[in-house]
């Protein structure tokens, strides 16, 4: 049924107004240009207005004058004030750059300083613990000394007994020999 309508709508006239209300009819039309001619979205150009300068013989108002002066004028003081601006910025560059140096300067000798006082403090230490190590050795020493001391307290009473004993031999023999 539909190729029936196609071939029917392709019998009929194109101007034909019967398809305008039917939902099937698709009108097409295609539209060729020239290549000289301008596409239809694009407007035709218009002709651009030209500025035709003055007539060399016409003089410039007087204030036209007075404002480009001003103009330059301003531009130099502009530029002048770069120039100065620019030295400022040198000079301040120079100061800073030479308190950089002096504050290096200080840092190295800061530096060197809390070094030498840090090899001082190696040294003092090293130092601290000698004298600690000697006198753990002197304490030992000593230590020593008085367990061989006690050792020798303790057989001091076994020699006065002992020589207790010879003594009282001793006066047996000079009893019994005086007699």
């Amino acid at each position: 049924m539909q190729a029936s309508a196609s071939q029917d709508k392709n019998r009929r006239k194109p101007g034909h107004n019967e398809g305008a209300h039917d939902p099937d009819y698709e009108n097409i039309t295609l539209a060729f240009r020239n290549k000289d001619q301008p596409k239809l979205s694009q407007p035709a150009p218009t002709k651009q207005a030209q500025f035709k300068p003055p007539p060399p013989d016409t003089p410039l108002p007087l204030w036209l004058h007075r404002t480009i002066m001003m103009l330059y004028i301003l531009l130099a003081l502009i530029f002048l004030s770069c120039i100065v601006l620019s030295a400022l910025v040198l000079v301040k560059n120079s100061e800073m750059s030479r308190e950089l140096w002096s504050l290096r300067e200080e840092l190295s000798n800061v530096s060197n300083t809390m070094l030498n006082c840090q090899d001082q403090q190696n040294d003092h230490w090293k130092a601290v613990q000698n004298g600690i190590q000697e006198t753990k050795t002197s304490i030992a020493m000593l230590s020593n000394k008085v367990q061989s001391g006690n050792e020798m307290l303790k057989t001091v009473p076994a020699g006065i007994t002992e020589i207790k004993k010879i003594l009282e031999a001793l006066e047996k023999k000079a009893k019994s020999g005086s007699k």
